[in-house]
């Protein structure tokens, strides 16, 4: 059951071997269920050749059969998808007979972020915080207007928001590009893996959504809404045991802050004392589905503190519970800055691997 990013657990050579012959092939054994990303699996000889041939997966188990017969040092890299649509790569060495030089040896000194590359997760991060602000700015002002005056009239936020929405999905592809590898096998890969299907889902629903608005209805674009939840949830962590209820959780989760979120921008703009209720219910939503995930995610908070997921987690936390103290003291600007900043704590969580 995929639960996770998928992690190597074991390879065949194992990292830093040193053997007699050279290995007929390569074998990998992740965490969860993979699919390669474009080539899979990649080996460059001590000279420098690509020695790999095509990867070959079988549920969590990825293999290519080797074409080598030097003596020195081999630089594997990899690259897969695991089934909740996340990217995974990862590089290490192995020798024949005697280490040597070897012309990919900088790689093995790439640095690593979670399960991609420093650049990968920060611009994963980006994309969805991006993605989440557009969200906000689109369904949460438009259901601030029906809760607090019985209809919405859609202005420059809500267009900015639909901009954004647009925007976060090419910045999302990169993001996945800058976590793998930029070549065209990995681009048509990425493109045509469960992660490019749900973007290009996501990437009509924000064009219909443009296309509802001008109909002047805002109930419609209250449904749009609620199918990019979903899609955001469909490639959301999920938790083992539980199949779908980790995405159907995170769905709701990220329509609570968005409207949360997005209500508070529209308060701003257009105050009301009947905000109070839309925020205590919306935010509630928001904790409640955020403490259920944290909970799942870390092992009732045993992982809280040892794993980059649960520093995370604390951080987005903090922020909430900053944001709390300003709603209560009825400042409402800092109020939505630290909305924002726990909207980019939450999208750092997402890019992260749980530990569980």
């Amino acid at each position: 059951m995929a639960s996770a990013h998928a992690e190597l657990l074991q390879s065949s050579p194992p990292p830093g071997a040193i053997l007699d012959a050279a290995p007929r092939d390569v074998t990998l054994v992740f965490s969860e269920p993979v699919t390669p990303a474009g080539a899979g699996i990649k080996v460059f000889s001590p000279s420098g050749h690509q020695v790999a041939g095509p990867a070959e997966a079988a549920g969590p188990r990825l293999s290519s059969r080797l074409t080598a017969s030097e003596a020195g040092t081999y630089v594997v890299t990899w690259q897969v998808f695991a089934a909740d649509t996340h990217p995974s790569r990862g590089v290490f060495a192995f020798a024949v007979g005697h280490a040597s030089d070897n012309p990919y040896s900088g790689l093995l000194n790439a640095g690593t972020a979670g399960t991609a590359t420093p650049l990968g997760l920060a611009l994963q991060a980006l994309a969805r915080w991006v993605h989440f602000a557009g969200f906000a700015l689109v369904f949460g002002v438009i259901a601030y207007g029906i809760a607090i005056r019985g209809a919405a009239r859609p202005g420059r936020l809500v267009t900015a928001g639909v901009v954004l929405l647009i925007a976060a999905e090419p910045l999302a592809l990169v993001a996945q590009l800058a976590s793998l590898s930029f070549d065209g096998d990995t681009a048509l890969a990425v493109l045509g893996s469960g992660f490019g299907r749900i973007l290009g889902l996501r990437l009509g629903a924000a064009l219909l959504t443009w296309a509802v608005l001008a109909t002047g209805r805002a109930w419609p674009v209250l449904g749009v809404g609620a199918v990019i939840a979903l899609l955001d949830g469909a490639g959301a962590h999920a938790i083992p045991g539980l199949p779908g209820v980790g995405q159907l959780l995170v769905a709701l989760h990220a329509a609570a802050m968005g409207l949360w979120v997005g209500g508070i921008v529209a308060f701003l703009a257009s105050p009301d004392r009947r905000f109070a209720r839309h925020a205590v219910w919306t935010l509630g939503a928001a904790v409640l589905t955020g403490l259920a995930l944290a909970l799942a995610h870390t092992h009732f908070g045993l992982a809280l503190i040892t794993t980059d997921y649960g520093r995370a987690l604390v951080l987005k936390a903090s922020i909430l519970v900053a944001a709390v103290a300003a709603a209560a003291l009825r400042r409402h600007r800092p109020e939505l800055g630290l909305a924002f900043l726990a909207v980019g704590a939450a999208a750092l969580v997402a890019a992260l691997p749980p530990p569980f």
